[in-house]
């Protein structure tokens, strides 16, 4: 079994050779996040080097391809993925309102996206609004840990791991982990159906 270091560059060394890597490098922290996600249980259970390897370099690759498409800059026809044309998208205002619940801090979300359909949006709302719920409730059973500030940073405000754990007084790795705990909680979340 590898250590998370090394489970770390070994995909990192992954990313950087990829194809789609170049151009794309500000998407870094994005493709590692994603291919570590996905390629954790294989690094648990097997301790075959060659085989690890083998399947990381191709979740590296999905990985990638996923966030990309996530991202807007490809898209999937009958051909493969092809890069989309850089369309500049006047700024929007996106709101994040904090509201108090007797229950605790909620969010409530509220992204335009100019590109979608009317039942894009309205899934897409619905989708983010149940992850802001289920953030505000892991924070109220586990506040220690810091997750919505966590949660706040990085996916509302943007933020890089390095500039999370200079915010939050903690170390980058540390951010890292809590970020992989924070997503394994909301998929569990999510999963169970509690709201």
């Amino acid at each position: 079994m590898l250590l998370v270091e090394e489970q770390r560059s070994l995909i990192e060394k992954f990313v950087k050779s990829n194809k789609n890597f170049q151009g794309n490098e500000d998407l870094f922290e994005d493709f590692c996040s994603e291919a570590f996600q996905k390629s954790y249980m294989i690094f648990n259970s097997s301790s075959n080097i060659q085989k690890i390897e083998s399947y990381v370099s191709k979740v590296v690759h999905t990985s990638i391809l996923s966030v990309l498409k996530n991202s807007g800059r490809v898209r999937r026809t009958n051909e493969g993925f092809i890069p989309t044309k850089e369309i500049k998208v006047p700024e929007f205002n996106s709101k994040v309102i904090v509201k108090p619940q007797p229950l605790g801090p909620s969010f409530v979300l509220d992204f335009p996206d100019p590109k979608e359909t009317a039942e894009e949006i309205l899934i897409t709302k619905d989708c983010l609004q149940r992850i802001a719920d289920a953030v505000c409730v892991i924070h109220k059973e586990v506040p220690s840990q810091l997750f919505l500030d966590i949660f706040y940073l990085r996916y509302i405000k943007g933020e890089k791991q390095i500039g999370i754990a200079k915010a939050l007084n903690l170390s980058q790795s540390e951010v890292s982990k809590r970020l992989m705990q924070l997503s394994k909680l909301i998929s569990n979340f999510l999963d169970g159906g509690r709201n």
